[in-house]
């Protein structure tokens, strides 16, 4: 369960990082006026970073699969949800009030009961 935990841990850590690193490459991308929208996008390092971050979670999520239930792995990675909004405020200056705090905390709880079950 040791080894689960942590790749739960690894592919969380990566799938929100690429969230916030791809949210960031969009930005940009939108803010952009000039160009086609594909060639800003798959020209754009940020993108592609958080592409490649999205990528390793989900192959990651796949050797989860392959070993653990999904209605085990699943409720694991809602710590997800933590390092997102955490990061967003921190690096993308995004407000995330008390109330969005206190919502992620019931959803991270309650996932934690029902994983419980």
């Amino acid at each position: 369960m040791t080894h689960t935990l942590t790749l739960v841990g690894i592919a969380s850590l990566l799938g929100g990082v690429g969230h916030v690193v791809l949210a960031r490459g969009m930005k940009a991308v939108g803010a952009a006026a000039e160009g086609s929208l594909v060639a800003r996008t798959l020209g754009n390092p940020w993108v592609l970073a958080g592409v490649a971050l999205q990528a390793a979670f989900f192959f990651i999520y796949m050797a989860l699969l392959s070993r653990e239930d999904v209605s085990k792995v699943l409720p694991l990675t809602t710590i997800n949800y933590i390092i997102v909004a955490f990061l967003a405020q921190v690096l993308l200056a995004e407000p995330v009030t008390a109330v969005r705090w206190t919502g992620i905390a019931f959803v991270v709880v309650g996932v934690a009961l029902v994983s419980r079950t």
